[in-house]
């Protein structure tokens, strides 16, 4: 009886002894948990090419854009980021502005007014984008882009060299006119330099500003014939008449496959007559 009295009490006891454990292991507080550590570079880029993505002008976009190579050039300088990250950070930011940035640029051509300050501003802007490296120094921009890039270069090359072609109205040679008037056409026909309206206008007007100035060169040769009082009359005959002769039948010969038209040179023709009649009957009364 005494023996299971005892048990009975070593249970009682025991099960007290149980329950107050559970009892204290319940109201402890529990250790703080370790917080979370956040990458405060990584957050702030993000939150930079947020604000690239969402900018709508651009200006704005631009700024975005030259603060978040800006801000990936520093940690990186400063070790707050890895090259590898860096390096990610960039193809990622380039991605976004580039489709922007090459729209707005092929925007221009598409107007009927173009300026000379859009296209030294755009040939800067692309200057310093290729300058844009890896941290093993190769390219941000992929090829794809960077022969979009070398499009723009080229087409606003082309735009200066249709320009000197436009004002190059002037005759010369039949060679040069050829070469001068074959050149403005294709200029003419460009993809993009066709939509440029004054240009285009300039060019195609090439051609007959030639063809007069031609005709212009032809009668200014014809009215040399004219000042024979201050050449000798071997030089006026053999020499000036020749030239002029020369000069005329050319003219007559090939004006019109050239230009299209041509003028008559039945007045130069009288004319240069007259003068070497007058020149003759100088001669003759100057070597009695």
């Amino acid at each position: 009886m005494k023996t299971t009295l005892k048990i009975g009490i070593l249970l009682v006891a025991l099960i007290l002894a149980v329950g107050g454990i559970m009892i204290y292991a319940k109201t402890k507080v529990n250790p703080p948990m370790t917080p979370k550590q956040i990458d405060v570079y990584s957050s702030d880029l993000a939150q930079c090419k947020t604000s690239l993505k969402n900018a709508s002008d651009k200006e704005s976009v631009d700024s975005a854009f030259l603060t978040t190579i800006d801000r990936i050039k520093i940690y990186s300088q400063e070790d707050k980021i890895r090259d590898a990250e860096a390096d990610k950070e960039l193809d990622n930011v380039i991605s976004i502005y580039m489709p922007m940035y090459l729209r707005r640029c092929f925007e221009k051509f598409e107007q009927s007014v173009w300026y000379d300050s859009d296209h030294a501003r755009m040939l800067k802007e692309i200057a310093d984008l290729r300058k844009i490296k890896h941290s093993d120094n190769t390219d941000v921009i992929n090829n794809s882009t960077m022969d979009s890039l070398n499009v723009i270069v080229q087409t606003i090359d082309r735009y200066k060299q249709a320009r000197r072609i436009s004002r190059s109205t002037s005759f010369t040679s039949v060679s040069n006119a050829q070469s001068v008037i074959s050149q403005a056409r294709q200029f003419a026909n460009d993809k993009y330099l066709s939509n440029c309206t004054d240009l285009k206008n300039a060019l195609n007007s090439v051609r007959n500003e030639i063809a007069q100035s031609h005709y212009r060169y032809i009668s200014a040769q014809v009215e040399k014939l004219s000042q024979y009082r201050y050449f000798s009359q071997s030089y006026y005959d053999n020499t000036l008449v020749p030239q002029v002769d020369a000069a005329v039948t050319e003219y007559d010969n090939k004006a019109a496959a050239l230009y299209g038209k041509k003028q008559s040179v039945e007045p130069l023709w009288a004319r240069a007559r007259s003068y070497y009649n007058q020149a003759s009957s100088y001669y003759n009364n100057y070597n009695q």
